[in-house]
């Protein structure tokens, strides 16, 4: 599996359209992933926000997935964790 990295900033023009995940209709029941990025608050900020989505709509309770290092790219292993979920919280900005 590739993985291409996408420079938000808008820095660079697009060289192609991507399509986006489909959103669930639903959160109930859901299987919820919330990842750490490793940045400073990442791991409180997801968790209690992975928990009050679980609480207010009859989800699963998170799974939580870190990633040790916020500059660096997703091991294989950490994307892979994210297939077998219905929905995701990845990481937070400083």
């Amino acid at each position: 599996m590739a993985v291409r990295i996408i420079d938000p900033s808008g820095s660079e023009p697009p060289t192609e359209r991507r399509a986006t995940a489909a959103r669930p209709t639903s959160l109930a029941g859901a299987r919820i992933a919330v990842l750490n990025n490793g940045k400073p608050n990442a791991e409180h900020v997801v968790g209690r926000l992975g928990a009050h989505l679980a609480e207010r709509f009859d989800a699963q309770q998170p799974v939580a997935v870190e990633k040790p290092n916020s500059s660096r790219p997703f091991e294989a292993q950490v994307l892979d964790r994210f297939r077998n979920f219905d929905a995701a919280i990845v990481g937070v900005g400083d």
